[in-house]
């Protein structure tokens, strides 16, 4: 029995997978769809703790609150989209410019490192053709950001469903046992993935918008392109932040080709990343999640292989909702225990340590 069990979950796995793969054009949008539904919710639930007056005490009402933040929320993310294709148009236009910059930096780096081996990497680098690399790329991030329409379309039906989502999942458990211990575990994930989803966005731009003061003030070019990257990139765990602070550090010295701006834009932006990474972040979250270092790894680049780019920023959120629903059946808790970080469940929700 245990053998066809364990052949069932591997068939299972291996169908669901597939699955993954194959509609990742239609899921990949949804998902981002849903992040935005919640950080709507997230902003509506904040205002509609306001009161109109202070005397009165009178709440301002929930369906304002809804149509206020959902407008909020999604000019944000189209505008968001807007700047970066713009900016990929002008990086493309300027592109020339900058190939011819990146091989004279490879033609004296040899003479730099006075290490005349190197000069193979200048003559293997004058037969790429930058342009011709980077615009099949642009192309794709460009289309890739067209999808916006489609998740605006998944908002707006998700806003429309919530109010009858409830009374269809009643009947659809039939017994209010099951449907309430259903709404528990839809309630651990509701708080920990809004309140991970809020934070995560609040920390991510703090980082972003005071490294683009840092680089504007310097005159980095496209100094808005690579905040948006530093915003977005600090999503993904661990290597995220590094490869947001690189890209730019690595551009500063094509283009300014002087070292100490190199070193004091790397001590500013670095210096950001810490402050925010090391303090705020973690005063905010309250707690980590109790994933496992190990797992967050190993998720991070299976999920990069399924969805690419969209599934490394959303794995550290998958695997904590696959750790709450594990730990609710007898059958797959061993799997949350092994995915925990401590081992110890149930799984704390985000924001319950520092409220003790």
């Amino acid at each position: 029995m245990k053998s066809r069990t364990i052949a069932l979950w591997i068939i299972s796995t291996a169908v669901v997978i597939y699955f993954l793969v194959v509609a990742k054009r239609l899921l990949i949008p949804f998902v981002i769809a849903v992040a935005i539904w919640y950080l709507i919710e997230s902003l509506s639930l904040f205002i509609g703790k306001m009161s109109l007056k202070k005397k009165a005490k009178k709440k301002i009402p929930r369906w304002l609150s809804l149509i206020f933040s959902t407008l909020v929320i999604i000019g944000l993310f189209i505008g968001a989209v807007k700047i970066v294709i713009d900016t990929f148009k002008s990086m493309r236009s300027t592109l020339p410019d900058y190939e011819d910059r990146f091989q004279q930096f490879f033609n004296q780096l040899p003479d730099f490192l006075n290490f005349g081996e190197i000069e193979s990497v200048a003559d293997l680098f004058q037969e790429i053709n930058v342009a011709a690399t980077a615009g099949p790329v642009f192309d794709t991030v460009t289309n890739l950001f067209a999808s916006v329409i489609l998740v605006i379309i998944y908002v707006i039906f998700l806003l429309l469903e919530r109010n009858v989502l409830g009374v269809k999942l009643k009947n659809l458990f039939g017994e209010k046992s099951n449907y309430d211990h259903f709404r528990s575990i839809l309630s651990k994930i509701n708080e920990s993935i809004r309140t991970y989803i809020s934070v995560k966005i609040f920390t991510s731009f703090l980082t972003g918008f005071l490294s683009f003061l840092v680089m504007e003030i310097i005159g980095l070019d496209f100094a808005i392109f690579f905040a948006f990257l530093i915003f977005l990139l600090n999503f993904i765990p661990s290597i995220g932040s590094i490869t947001a602070t690189s890209l730019p550090l690595l551009f500063s010295i094509i283009q300014f080709e002087s070292l100490s701006t190199f070193i004091l834009l790397l001590i500013l932006i670095v210096g950001i990343q810490i402050i925010v990474g090391n303090y705020i972040d973690p005063l905010l979250m309250g707690s980590r999640l109790n994933i496992s270092p190990l797992v967050i790894i190993l998720s991070l680049v299976s999920w990069g292989a399924i969805w690419g780019f969209a599934g490394m920023i959303f794995s550290v959120p998958f695997t904590a909702v696959l750790i709450i629903i594990f730990n609710e059946f007898k059958e797959t808790k061993p799997i949350a225990i092994l995915l925990s970080e401590t081992g110890e469940l149930d799984v704390e929700k985000i924001g319950d340590r520092k409220n003790k």
